[in-house]
């Protein structure tokens, strides 16, 4: 059901687009902020209990130093980053991204095959991949709004880099999209349906703002289904979920208001919820790409090995 008015809604978006609408007006800007936050963030809110089943074993009740100080340290080297090194930084968000994004429609057992992983990078970065071929100066200027005013470099040396990785990516994306529909491990009906959402996808990231692209598929579908797993691994309700993850949720919020005020003095509104979202959201994503990487790498060890499964998330 989830599948379905996720597509419907795309469609809609895409028919705006279509008709000219304009999506830079203040109510669509607090629409995204507000989905992002109430939505996109929280589902990254329970990291502190995976954090917990990983350490606590071997750090007892001092788990939370490791784990705070390994999650915040990673997210102020992103943070550096970006002032630094702009480009290194970009391409290694972009690909932990697209990876993490792919991974969720992929068994856990088989995420360390080189090949899946391939795959899901190309497949789960269609939302950077397409805007970077079919938005490049739109791209160009997010990424200008980031990348310090004193560094020689510019936001198209990023967005050249990225469309060489489409146009690597974007065939193998195209060939994990017809596999399914004569692979064995998929049932005809969901590879038909994934073969739509993809295209619908590609539609919706060639056709309408990033901003607007990235926040309908961050939220109404990665952190949704996100928050569906996670009430389901956690044993949670709603509600109780949306409570354990209240403090990280709220310093995703705070960290992105911080941001709005920071830059809001003397730049366009759009320009500001660009490079909040971009550095903030970056900020807070690559600790938890970090951590479910090693996740996954502790699930499929446990499926070669006699390790309980209640030791991996």
């Amino acid at each position: 059901m989830h599948h379905k008015w996720f597509c419907a809604s795309c469609v809609g978006v895409i028919a705006l687009a279509s008709l000219g609408y304009r999506f830079d007006s203040l109510t669509t800007i607090i629409l995204i902020l507000a989905a992002v936050c109430l939505i996109g963030v929280p589902h990254g809110g329970l990291d502190h209990l995976t954090g917990r089943k990983l350490l606590v074993d071997q750090w007892g009740s001092y788990w939370v130093l490791p784990f705070f100080g390994l999650y915040l340290t990673i997210s102020l080297v992103t943070v550096f980053g970006w002032l630094v090194s702009p480009l290194m930084t970009a391409i290694v968000f972009f690909v932990l991204s697209a990876g993490h994004f792919g991974q969720q429609d992929t068994a856990v057992g088989s995420s360390a095959s080189s090949f899946q992983i391939l795959f899901n990078v190309a497949s789960g970065g269609l939302v950077i991949w397409i805007p970077a071929i079919a938005r490049p100066m739109e791209m160009q200027r997010i990424l200008d709004g980031i990348i310090p005013e004193s560094m020689s470099m510019s936001g198209g040396s990023i967005v050249f880099w990225t469309q060489i990785l489409a146009i690597f990516l974007l065939p193998i994306a195209f060939l994990d999209a017809l596999i399914p529909m004569w692979s064995h491990f998929f049932r005809a009906k969901n590879a038909v349906e994934r073969l739509v959402r993809q295209g619908i996808l590609i539609g919706l990231f060639a056709l309408t703002p990033i901003p607007v692209s990235f926040a309908i598929y961050f939220c109404g579908w990665h952190s949704i289904r996100g928050l569906r797993d996670l009430m389901q691994e956690h044993n949670m309700k709603l509600g109780a979920l949306l409570w354990a993850s209240l403090p990280m949720s709220v310093g995703g919020i705070a960290l992105i208001g911080l941001g709005m005020w920071f830059w809001f003095s003397d730049r366009e509104l759009s320009v500001e919820l660009t490079r909040t979202l971009f550095i903030g959201l970056s900020a807070m994503a690559v600790p938890h790409l970090a951590l479910h990487s090693i996740t996954s790498h502790w699930v499929y060890r446990s499926e070669k090995s006699p390790m309980p499964l209640e030791r991996a998330v």
